[in-house]
């Protein structure tokens, strides 16, 4: 598409794009699946369950909880009673304790007990009976001290012999079998996924007997415990041989036949992408609420915030200056109203009664996603357990409560795109995958404990400056050199789940200047560098630069100078500068230019000066010039 002068984003709306695909995230539609069994629920280890692996096993235990679409390997169905690396309580709660690398299955050995994991092994058992295999152990119960010394040689002869190319092919590639309905995954690649207490090369020995000994449970990889000893030990080597430079894959990134198998399908009419009772209200599109019940008050019975606000104060007041109040925003409109595909709405102002139809409410057009968005169905109130005492029983009043508005997966329809959606293998939303992938997930910490403590309704994130400051550690070093000055710049994610910022419409810029003693800027002695993901849109959508900041990590900005007044430089200015709309701020300019109605203009102008008012400093800190003695 084409671009007025001097304008570097495209004409073409994020929300736009995205809103094509989002309505149509993988998932289950409306099928009427069965409610969880009273028994499991009621269970010791569920709220374990639900809370640490239900993202990804889901609620039936049949591998398709909301995040397995994204997922690196897809997770396991305990449905099958089958388990890879076997089904002893002590290999399960290896598996629980220490995860699969290369794989989403983090390790949770420093947030779960014993009790707990054994609790959760139980919850796996309610889905089908687990009968453990018995097997003989190789060599020593510990990968501390092999039975048998490394022989490569032996071992590379062994992989033909007894026919592990076969599979694996010649290289370790996994390219010897086409036809297998799971052909094995690169060895040369990709990590050996056997869990492990840690990963130095004599783990990796200890995994790889193990899984040649007892074969891989549910997958063409038989066992080969009639191997004698020195045998098993001897292809081991050859394995770790083989698999010496793999790496960890980019956890944020999906793989490639993700990608491609999502974009074959049809869209699916769901927006959560789960099986179980959940699926049944958020799998599927918003449906107008019909006619109130009579049992419903006047107030009971409105759709708009404002009556909610009659009861939930509190919840009411949080809510109007959140971006979910403003989510129907004059942006929006002014696309919708120019003539744009009406694909916004599904997240931005998702209530069927917002939408042009029989069951529109213009009224409800401006409260964005207002209280009955996340809360409402067929005038059902749904909300979280443990409601609060405060609130006085209505009778007549019907109310649901869900462990789903306490996971991050009820953020996920809105926060994450699927698969097809993928630019340079990630999704142009794609905060869930990150938060899977992150230190946070793993610890038990959903979305809704950083962004609605104590149940708030605000909603926090990046437009927030106390809230950005609280995710960002600036670390600065600068010094005099022979010939001039140098300064060094580190910007670290210490508080986000996910990447920092995580979509595409912010930008993060990180700006050095010198000034002499008496804070005169030196000219030509700065530098800057943008942290974001950098995408335009020309015949579909391309990346320029993507660099956000992942969870514990940090960018750098290092600037050096040399001769000229650089010499004189008393101090750097480090400037840490925070445009949350910057995308959007361009794709008004655009817009503008095209000279769209009057009315339409007045809504761009108005959006603009929105976004550009958003602009903050987050941090900005004067560190004097070290001497180069």
């Amino acid at each position: 598409m084409l671009q007025p002068a001097k304008v570097r984003l495209p004409r073409v709306s994020l929300g736009v794009v995205v809103g094509i695909v989002v309505g149509g995230v993988v998932g289950v539609g409306a099928t009427a699946w069965a409610d969880r069994p009273t028994g499991r629920s009621a269970a010791i280890g569920w709220p374990t369950y639900d809370r640490y692996c239900l993202a990804c096993h889901g609620e039936l235990g049949d591998g398709h909880g909301p995040a397995a679409p994204f997922t690196l390997a897809m997770p396991r169905a305990f449905t099958s009673g089958t388990y890879k690396w076997g089904a002893s309580d002590e290999e399960l709660a290896t598996t629980i304790r220490f995860g699969a690398p290369g794989t989403s299955m983090p390790g949770f050995d420093a947030v779960l007990s014993a009790s707990e994991i054994d609790n959760v092994i139980r919850v796996l058992a309610s889905f089908a009976p687990i009968t453990p295999v018995a097997r003989r152990t190789v060599g020593s119960a510990s990968p501390a001290s092999p039975a048998s010394p490394a022989s490569r040689d032996r071992g590379k002869k062994l992989w033909t012999t007894w026919g592990c190319n076969t599979c694996h092919g010649a290289e370790g590639r996994g390219d010897g079998a086409a036809s297998l309905a799971a052909p094995p995954y690169d060895l040369t690649t990709l990590p050996l996924h056997r869990p492990r207490t840690t990963d130095n090369t004599i783990a990796r020995r200890f995994a790889a007997a193990t899984s040649i000994e007892r074969g891989i449970q549910g997958t063409a990889m038989p066992s080969y415990a009639q191997l004698p000893e020195v045998d098993l030990w001897a292809l081991a080597d050859h394995v770790v041989a083989i698999n010496a430079h793999a790496k960890q894959p980019d956890r944020s990134s999906l793989d490639r036949a993700q990608i491609d198998a999502d974009r074959a399908a049809p869209l699916a009419t769901g927006i959560w992408s789960g099986t179980g009772s959940d699926a049944q209200i958020w799998g599927v599109h918003l449906a107008p609420q019909g006619p109130p019940p009579a049992s419903l008050a006047p107030a009971e019975a409105s759709l708009s915030a404002e009556q909610c606000a009659r009861c939930h104060a509190k919840q009411a007041r949080e809510w109007r200056g959140s971006l979910h109040a403003a989510a129907g925003s004059p942006g929006l409109y002014a696309q919708l109203d120019h003539g744009q595909p009406d694909t916004c709405r599904r997240c931005h102002a998702p209530l069927a009664e917002q939408m042009p139809g029989k069951d529109f409410d213009p009224s409800l057009r401006a409260e964005g996603i207002t209280c009955a968005s996340c809360h409402l169905r067929a005038w059902t109130r749904n909300g979280p357990p443990n409601l609060s005492d405060s609130l006085l029983a209505a009778p007549g009043y019907p109310v649901q409560q869900r462990a789903i508005y306490e996971r991050g997966d009820f953020c996920m329809p809105c926060h994450q795109l699927p698969p097809r959606n993928a630019v340079e293998g990630k999704p142009l939303l794609n905060t869930y995958k990150e938060w899977i992938e992150g230190p946070y997930m793993r610890r038990g910490i959903q979305c809704q404990h950083c962004h609605m403590p104590n149940r708030e309704h605000q909603w926090l994130g990046v437009h927030d400056p106390a809230t950005f400051r609280q995710g960002i550690k600036l670390t600065v070093t600068a010094r005099h050199t022979e010939r001039g000055a140098s300064v060094v710049a580190q910007l670290a994610n210490v508080g986000a789940g996910h990447y920092l910022p995580t979509t595409p419409t912010p930008a993060v810029w990180l700006r050095i200047q010198l000034y002499t003693a008496d804070g005169a800027v030196i000219a030509g002695a700065s530098g800057e560098q943008r942290i974001g993901r950098d995408l335009y849109f020309k015949d579909g959508w391309h990346q320029r630069a993507d660099t956000r900041i992942p969870p514990g990590e940090k960018r750098t900005l290092a600037q050096a100078w040399q001769g000229g007044r650089s010499k004189d430089a008393s101090f750097a200015r480090v400037t840490v500068e925070v445009h949350p709309d910057d995308y959007y701020e361009g794709f008004y300019v655009a817009r503008l230019a095209e000279h769209p109605p009057e009315a339409i203009r007045a809504q761009y102008q108005q959006a603009l000066a929105h976004a550009r008012a958003s602009h903050y400093v987050a941090e900005q800190r004067d560190v004097a010039l070290e001497s180069a003695l």
